[in-house]
């Protein structure tokens, strides 16, 4: 009871004012009015509905997940700032109620490195188009080199040779550079987080396999494999298991659905 009192009171930095530009009119000052007043639950429908009628936003969702960790509601409030996260992986306010939140619920602290902040504050698209930006400049300094080298001898084909070659020598290793970084920016992992109490992770997808252990509830999840109703996953801790799906719910949604067709 002390540990949800010092929960209930932890001061979490709620975005009222400072996000009306995403989801603006009546509804969201009604959301954010009953966040002030203390009704919770009721800010938190608020919320739900204003992402179901606007789309997820990272001012949107780091408000839901401050109404349910107010309202002692963790898997969904570890849910929503990981969500928050995810579309703006800098915003020092989102990690710091998100660890605020896994500590409260007994987990450790996954906050992003700075390179991981790097790689998430362009989307991958994005950085294939840096990627096609340096392989044209490659082409257009090799396609430049084949009219140089027909140039008569002087000064203007020497100096037209330098930056031909100056081009090659910084946009072939940035290219290289640049593609290796869109590689790891690609959303290879379908990430989920635990909703359940003491979630059962099972040996194989099968309701009567052996029980291997349990998750925590806000626990962050990879997931590797489907079968049926059931997740392979892996834990923060390495750990391989098999979890329902009703156990879990997909930091970016409809990420679980993509997987399916898989």
């Amino acid at each position: 009871m002390k540990s949800l009192f010092l929960f209930l009171t932890l001061t979490f930095t709620a975005a009222l004012g400072a996000y009306a530009q995403d989801a603006g009119g009546d509804t969201l000052d009604a959301a954010n009015q009953a966040y002030t007043e203390g009704h919770y639950d009721q800010a938190s429908r608020q919320f739900q509905d204003l992402i179901q009628a606007h789309g997820y936003s990272a001012a949107l969702c780091f408000d839901l997940a401050n109404a349910d960790a107010k309202a002692g509601r963790i898997g969904p409030a570890i849910l929503n700032y990981e969500r928050a996260r995810y579309l703006d992986p800098s915003d020092r306010d989102i990690d710091h109620n998100l660890q605020l939140a896994r500590q409260q619920a007994g987990l450790k602290p996954n906050s992003l490195r700075w390179w991981q902040v790097a790689l998430r504050a362009l989307t991958i698209n994005q950085w294939l188009s840096i990627v096609d930006g340096w392989l044209g400049l490659i082409a257009l300094a090799v396609i430049s080199n084949f009219f140089v080298n027909r140039m008569p001898s002087g000064r203007n084909r020497a100096i037209a040779g330098k930056v031909v070659k100056t081009t090659l020598f910084v946009a072939i290793p940035l290219f290289l550079f640049t593609t290796y970084i869109a590689l790891l920016a690609a959303p290879l992992r379908i990430e989920g987080v635990v909703m359940s109490k003491d979630a059962p992770l099972r040996l194989s997808p099968f309701d009567a396999a052996e029980q291997i252990g349990t998750l925590p509830e806000g626990e962050l999840v990879t997931v590797e494999q489907k079968h049926d109703n059931y997740f392979r996953i892996e834990s923060r801790d390495g750990h391989y298991g098999w979890m329902t799906r009703q156990s879990l719910e997909p930091v970016i949604a409809g990420s679980f659905e993509v997987s399916d067709e898989q």
